[in-house]
């Protein structure tokens, strides 16, 4: 099983998501686990041995730059490559409208 997890900013929130990640791989070891993080955390969650893949993004300078065209190319990226995953389930561990909006490109079934 496939599984994106979204949790995008604050390092004490990602840092307080690490031990969900670790038990789920040790309850389900065939799990695959992505995450979708801002780039400032991106090198924390690196740090983690059970995730296979981060999606960074950067959401805070999209906004700064929302009509700019590199905008939305990063944008559609991001959007493509997270479909193109073929993610199980997404986990919005965030449950913001930032984070929402994030988890409903993976196009998957979102819990949380």
């Amino acid at each position: 099983m496939k599984v994106l997890v979204v949790k995008t900013s604050s390092l004490g929130d990602v840092i307080h998501t690490f031990p969900a990640v670790t038990d789920a791989l040790r309850a389900c070891p065939d799990l695959t686990l992505d995450w979708c993080v801002e780039e400032p955390f991106a090198g924390l969650v690196a740090l983690h041995p059970g995730i296979s893949t981060i999606h960074r993004v950067a959401i805070r300078s999209w906004r700064r730059r929302f009509l700019s065209a590199d905008t939305w190319r990063e944008m559609a990226s991001l959007s493509g490559a997270l479909r193109q995953a073929g993610y199980d389930l997404v986990i919005d561990a965030q449950g913001l409208m930032k984070s929402a909006m994030l988890a409903r490109r993976a196009r998957a079934p979102i819990a949380g």
